[in-house]
C-alpha cells in the first residue's frame, strides 16, 4: 500500500514537471496548467535512442510530437535513397504538427540527432485544443509561418548557391547559435551534414577543402575554425 502511495505521488509529480515544461513551449505555452494537464493525460511520453526514427515518410499521422529533450531531424530521402534535412527541431518545438491538422499522411521522415524524449498528443486531442482554445491555433499560424520562410531560404540556396556557397551558409548558422562565433564543434555524422546542405558526403569533403583552400575555415577534426 505503501509502495502504490508512493509510485502514485511519483507519477502525479512526474505530470506536473511535464505540465511546467510544456508552459515553456511557443506552442502551448499560453494554456494554463489546467489545460496542460488534461493534454499530459492524454498522450504519452516516448524515449528514443540516438539515430531511431520517430515516424516514416507516408505513415499516416496519428499524432504530433513535442520535444522533450534532444533533437529530432526531419528529412526526405529521393528514391535513390539521397537525403536532404529540411529542419532540425529541439525542446519545445512541435513535429509533425502540420500532417496531423490535415489528416494525412507524414509528408517526411523524422528521426533524433540525440537520445530524445518526446510527448506525444493523439491528433483527436490536439484538434480538440485548437478548436478550444484560439490562442493554440494563432501560435500555431506563427510557427507555420516561420517555417515557411526556411524552406523559402532552403530552396533559394538549393537553386541559386553551388554546394561551397551552402556549407559556408550552414557553418555561418551554427556559430551564430553556439557561444563561439569562431569555433564550431560539429556534433553530426558527415551524412547528416551532407544532407542539411542538399549533397552527398564525397562532394561535401569537396566543399570543405574549397573553403579551407581560400582561407575561410581551417579544420581540426570535428572541430571547425571561421
Amino acid at each position: 500500500m505503501v509502495g502504490s502511495q508512493q509510485d502514485e505521488r511519483e507519477q502525479a509529480g512526474g505530470r506536473q514537471r511535464l505540465t511546467l515544461v510544456l508552459k515553456q513551449t511557443t506552442l502551448l505555452g499560453g494554456l494554463d496548467e489546467d489545460h496542460l494537464a488534461q493534454l499530459v493525460a492524454q498522450g504519452g511520453r516516448r524515449r528514443f535512442d540516438a539515430n531511431q526514427s520517430v515516424f516514416f515518410e507516408g505513415d499516416r499521422a496519428t499524432g504530433l510530437h513535442i520535444v522533450l529533450e534532444g533533437r529530432v531531424r526531419v528529412f526526405k530521402t529521393s528514391p535513390r535513397g539521397r537525403e536532404q534535412t529540411l529542419m532540425i527541431m529541439g525542446p519545445g518545438e512541435p513535429v509533425g504538427e502540420v500532417a496531423v491538422l490535415s489528416g494525412e499522411t507524414y509528408p517526411a521522415s523524422a528521426e533524433t540527432l540525440d537520445p530524445s524524449e518526446t510527448l506525444y498528443i493523439p491528433r483527436q486531442a490536439f484538434l480538440d485544443l485548437v478548436s478550444r482554445e484560439p490562442e493554440v491555433a494563432m501560435r500555431l499560424l506563427s510557427a507555420l509561418s516561420v517555417r515557411l520562410r526556411s524552406f523559402a531560404s532552403l530552396i533559394e540556396d538549393l537553386s541559386l548557391r553551388d554546394v561551397s556557397e551552402r556549407l559556408a551558409a550552414h557553418l555561418l548558422a551554427l556559430a551564430t547559435e553556439g557561444a563561439d562565433e569562431e569555433m564550431i564543434d560539429l556534433d553530426v555524422s558527415k551524412s547528416q551534414l551532407s544532407a542539411a546542405v542538399g549533397t552527398v558526403p564525397e562532394t561535401l569533403s569537396r566543399a570543405f577543402g574549397q573553403l579551407a583552400r581560400a582561407g575561410a575555415i581551417q579544420t581540426r577534426g570535428r572541430k571547425v575554425h571561421i
